[in-house]
């Protein structure tokens, strides 16, 4: 007969699969609306820093520093699974990566937190898995 798991060490379990969970919903991307038209975004950690990277050459942009392109051009997915590439100029841009990217990563990271305070909380095994 194997051992029945204690309260302590279901709740770990359960933290670290909310943990991968939470990962793999922020890497899934996000959706986003264009022009009325809403379309997906990859958010794996690629692009990621890809994102990251190009909102500071568009803040850059903003101050004033020269030599910086006008625009940007991303790849996005149409709702039929289409990819295509959007051209965003630098304030376009920084509103795609606060209201989605950014959006989706708090988002997505707050409910992990507050799953995980769940958790932490529960007083039974079916608590923590309800979780």
């Amino acid at each position: 007969v194997p051992p029945v798991p204690t309260l302590e060490e279901l709740k770990i379990a359960k933290k670290a699969r909310i943990d991968a969970e939470t990962s793999a919903a922020i890497a899934s991307g996000f959706d986003y609306a264009v022009d009325g038209v809403t379309y997906h975004f990859s958010y794996d950690a690629f692009d990621q820093q890809n994102f990251a990277d190009t909102a500071n050459v568009c803040l850059m942009k903003q101050s004033g520093m020269p030599g910086l392109p006008d625009s940007v051009t991303w790849n996005a997915y149409t709702p039929d699974g289409d990819m295509v590439r959007l051209t965003f100029d630098a304030s376009g841009f920084l509103a795609l990566y606060a209201g989605g990217a950014m959006k989706h990563k708090n988002g997505t990271m707050q409910r992990g937190g507050e799953r995980k305070a769940a958790v932490e909380a529960a007083a039974t095994a079916e608590e923590v898995e309800a979780a």
